[in-house]
This record gives structure tokens, sequence and C-alpha cells, in this order.
């Protein structure tokens, strides 16, 4: 089944992608591009991930910034503890944590939960730092994934 492309003013071209049951697309934060892909819910209506986050939208760059400071709180005792790469590396501290991440992606699924998908720059040997929040904007888990 086809589904039309949503043209958001926020979020810019939205597409279908049926293998995935989702809405794909592109935007900025601070020069970089970021996708962005929207869930279905059990009708197959992406109005709910749509409104989230368009609602989200104005104050992701902060929500970015603090899923940064999350993923640091809960990794960086493992980085420093358990992913160092040898005898020299030092232990780094929750700021070259942070500046080492690189957001690629956000998912957003039907129940307002948001998933913040991050390159690890090498923290994790290649594997995502993939920090989550709720739907009430509170984050509630980070993980290595991949």
């Amino acid at each position: 089944m086809k589904y039309p492309d949503i043209e958001c003013p926020e979020l810019g071209v939205l597409r279908y992608e049926e293998d995935y049951d989702w809405y794909k697309g592109k935007f900025k934060i601070q020069q970089s591009d970021i996708s962005i892909q929207l869930s279905t819910d059990a009708e197959n209506s992406v109005t709910s991930a749509l409104t989230r986050a368009t609602n989200l939208v104005g104050e992701l760059e902060n929500y970015a910034q603090l899923a940064k400071e999350y993923a640091a709180q809960g990794l960086l005792q493992v980085k420093n503890e358990t992913w160092i790469d040898d005898e020299d590396e030092e232990p780094l501290t929750p700021e070259q944590f942070q500046q080492r991440m690189t957001l690629e992606s956000i998912c957003i699924d039907s129940d307002g939960e948001v998933s913040f998908y991050h390159n690890d720059g090498d923290l994790f040997w290649g594997h995502c730092i993939l920090v989550t929040m709720n739907s009430e904007n509170r984050f509630i888990e980070a993980e290595i994934a991949g």
C-alpha cells in the first residue's frame, strides 16, 4: 500500500518506508543532518508520533544535549573501567565522553517515547549509544547498542 509523503514545516518532507513501517526524514541540528523516524501505531497512523515530533522540534537541540549528558552519567564509568583500549589510554571526563558522541538519528514511537541514536566516536569500539526519553520528557535509559 502506498502512503503519501507528509510535508511538515518543522521537519520537512517525511516519506513512508514500508519495510520498517515508519516515516523517515532529515533535518538539521547545529549544521548536522539528523535522520528522524516516526513510527506508526496499530492502525498505521503516524499522527501521534508526528504530534510528538512537532512539539519537540523547538527544544530538540536542548534535548539532544541532555541526552549526551545522561549517557555520560550512565556509561562513563563503564567506559573508563571496561572499555579502555590499552594501558596508555587515560580515563575520560564527562565532557570528553560527550564530545566524542555524535547524534545521528532520532526515532519517535506512537506512545511518545523518543530514542536518540549516537555514533560512539569509538568510545565502545563502534557500537551505537542509545538514549531513551519517555513521553514525559524524562530520560530513562542509556545503553550500548549494536
